[in-house]
């Protein structure tokens, strides 16, 4: 079964916050400081779940280390283990983790672009609709 995966679930939400439609534009222009909120506030708590994943990535990599010194027929430097570790299927899912969050952190930081231009679109709306009843 196809999972969703969390930038395409936030493209999917973020093409139905930024639909404007010049008749529920004052409802859009209402909603848009709570709009932004909700986006900053993901983006926060998107960059929190990424420092969780590298403190989380760490602590693997750590405990895989033990494991392999303890199990290791010859010495090996710290080095060499964790390059060894690294190729562990927990370290390579965690890794996996870590580029979709950084590829989630990229997209929100281009929306709160998108949304501090919107109150211009918004304007420039107004603007266009004053000028087509004139």
């Amino acid at each position: 079964m196809y999972r969703m995966s969390l930038l395409e679930q936030y493209i999917e939400e973020m093409s139905v916050d930024v639909n404007l439609d010049e008749f529920i534009l004052k409802d859009c222009q209402m909603k848009l400081p709570g709009v932004k909120h909700k986006w900053v506030g993901r983006l926060m708590r998107t960059k929190m779940k990424l420092n969780s994943l590298y403190d989380e990535k760490r602590q693997i990599l750590d405990t895989l280390v033990v494991k392999i010194k303890a199990n290791s027929e010859y010495a090996m430097t710290i080095p060499a283990v964790e390059k060894l570790a690294s190729k562990h299927e927990s370290i390579v899912n965690i890794n996996k983790s870590i580029q979709e969050t950084l590829l989630a952190i990229e997209f929100l930081d281009k929306c709160e672009k998108i949304f501090h231009g919107m109150s211009f679109d918004i304007k420039n709306l107004v603007e266009i609709i004053k000028l087509e009843t004139l």
